[in-house]
């Protein structure tokens, strides 16, 4: 089974939040005990069997509600991984498999993104933006944006600006908020409400002058599609038989 890369980023507990996409797709769920193992460049992520003998180099962690995983200090240590950090994440054959993004990865990152729509899944509040995705409208870390709702009940996303009696198609929310340093944005609690969004819920990123419009993904075909991306066959050569 193949899908498409995700990227996350480690925080200062070690942990990386595992794409809900990814959990639906292996079949995972908050509160599972999984198997944690060494793989050449990567470390993989299995379903735990209480009837399997566990080997020295296999570590059990449990995914919290938040679906986040702790990976153990010693992988951590042994692949270079500090907190704040980007890991790659796919999945193959109902394991999530994951490796540190190299400077080529970073590289590529830097350059223009592509084409839309982008996808993100709420973890918490927040949803997990990209510096390429930013870049296309003008945008930044550490810079403040405004929430407005356009005609089509979408929550479009621009830079903050002091317009008064400018004419717009678009409601202003009388919301706004702060990307913060490693590019995540706060979705506030009325529009969360509002639009039914929570924690683990797929949003759909297009990109139109100079904005960011929010819309919310319930078609199943939809999300089947975004997963049905093809992933680098030396992947597949990296895992154990």
């Amino acid at each position: 089974m193949r899908t498409k890369k995700e990227e996350c980023i480690i925080d200062e507990m070690g942990r990386v939040s595992l794409p809900s996409l990814f959990m639906q797709l292996t079949k995972l769920e908050t509160n599972d005990k999984v198997f944690l193992r060494s793989c050449d460049d990567w470390i993989i992520i299995d379903h735990h069997d209480e009837n399997v003998p566990v080997p020295s180099h296999i570590f059990i962690r449990t995914i919290d509600h938040m679906g986040r995983i702790v990976i153990p200090r010693s992988l951590r240590d042994d692949y270079e991984l500090k907190p704040f950090d980007y890991v790659e994440l796919y999945v193959v054959e109902q394991q999530i498999v994951m490796k540190k993004r190299d400077e080529k990865s970073i590289a590529l990152s830097q350059k223009p993104a592509a084409s839309p729509p982008y996808y993100a899944t709420l973890t918490g509040r927040q949803i997990q933006l990209t510096p390429e995705l930013l870049t296309s409208v003008e945008l930044d870390a550490n810079m403040e944006v405004q929430f407005f709702i356009n005609k089509e009940n979408n929550i479009v996303i621009q830079k903050y600006e002091m317009n008064f009696g400018k004419k717009t198609t678009l409601t202003f929310t009388a919301q706004s908020r702060k990307i913060d340093d490693r590019f995540r944005l706060t979705i506030p609690k009325k529009l969360r409400d509002d639009f039914s969004i929570h924690s683990s819920t797929m949003l759909k990123i297009k990109t139109s002058n100079k904005q960011l419009i929010l819309e919310k993904v319930e078609n199943e075909k939809e999300i089947s599609s975004v997963l049905s991306q093809q992933i680098d066959a030396a992947i597949v050569e990296k895992l154990p038989k």
